[in-house]
């Protein structure tokens, strides 16, 4: 190879150098639409990582996992980043702002006795993974004397056992269960199956602001700078409405 032939090889290796972005290993929850929805590869949360890493050389790769294995293999650095993260939840991350808000709820039938958080002492009930450390001491001194108490990885089957009244009380942030809630009464004959009427929603919680958390300090700045920009931009909110909500809690409903 000539002299011109080696120079137009290393224009065009610097050129596309840039072209070729580097895999982000994202470590997210099975389905919790709709901030994931897994079968498409898409959500809220899924829709604003990418958005803020578009252009940086970086490309969100989403590997589904149960929740408790996210938090060890991203501190085994066997991924990169993972999502809906509390302060103290984990000890070598790097803690992005703010980025979404969950409103934790207790769901019952109509026919269920409930008064107080008191009440999920005695009752079947199914709540997602951590909720004894997200939702209080309160709550996890209540449900650790239940013998019918779980917390389960995938949350499709929860609003379903409840609509058959297979348990007392679901424990769920509101966007998802409405949302697994639309799906059931859209089927074929859901209406008749599912009395979404019956359904009682308890509010009993706080609500939850998580912060993604990154590996490295440069990948955390890189989403906080562009995360900022998307909510000044209004690029944010548009992410929310593409699935029929909104980022406060005056539009919580969701819709696949």
């Amino acid at each position: 190879m000539n002299h011109l032939g080696r120079l137009l090889c290393l224009i065009l290796l610097v050129f596309a150098a840039p072209l070729i972005a580097e895999p982000l290993r994202v470590g997210v929850s099975f389905a919790i639409p709709p901030y994931v929805i897994t079968h498409e590869d898409r959500g809220i949360e899924l829709d604003l990582m990418r958005e803020a890493f578009a252009g940086s050389g970086h490309e969100p790769e989403f590997i589904y996992l149960p929740l408790e294995r996210t938090f060890r293999m991203l501190e085994e650095g066997k991924l990169d980043a993972i999502i809906n993260v509390r302060p103290g939840m984990l000890s070598r991350a790097h803690l992005s702002q703010a980025v979404i808000t969950f409103h934790n709820r207790v769901f019952t039938l109509d026919k269920t006795a409930f008064k107080s958080m008191r009440d999920l002492q005695t009752l079947r009930v199914s709540a997602f993974q951590r909720a004894r450390q997200i939702l209080g001491k309160e709550f996890a001194g209540i449900v650790d004397q239940n013998p019918h108490y779980e917390e389960v990885a995938r949350q499709e089957g929860q609003v379903q056992k409840l609509l058959l009244g297979r348990t007392d009380a679901v424990i769920l942030e509101q966007r998802i269960f409405y949302y697994y809630m639309a799906q059931l009464l859209g089927q074929a004959e859901g209406g008749e199956r599912y009395q979404a009427d019956r359904i009682r929603q308890h509010d009993l919680f706080p609500p939850t602001r998580y912060h993604f958390a990154f590996r490295q300090a440069a990948r955390q700045q890189w989403f906080d700078r562009q995360l900022s920009k998307m909510k000044e931009d209004g690029r944010y909110e548009q992410i929310f409405a593409d699935y029929g909500t909104g980022s406060s809690d005056r539009n919580i409903k969701a819709s696949p």
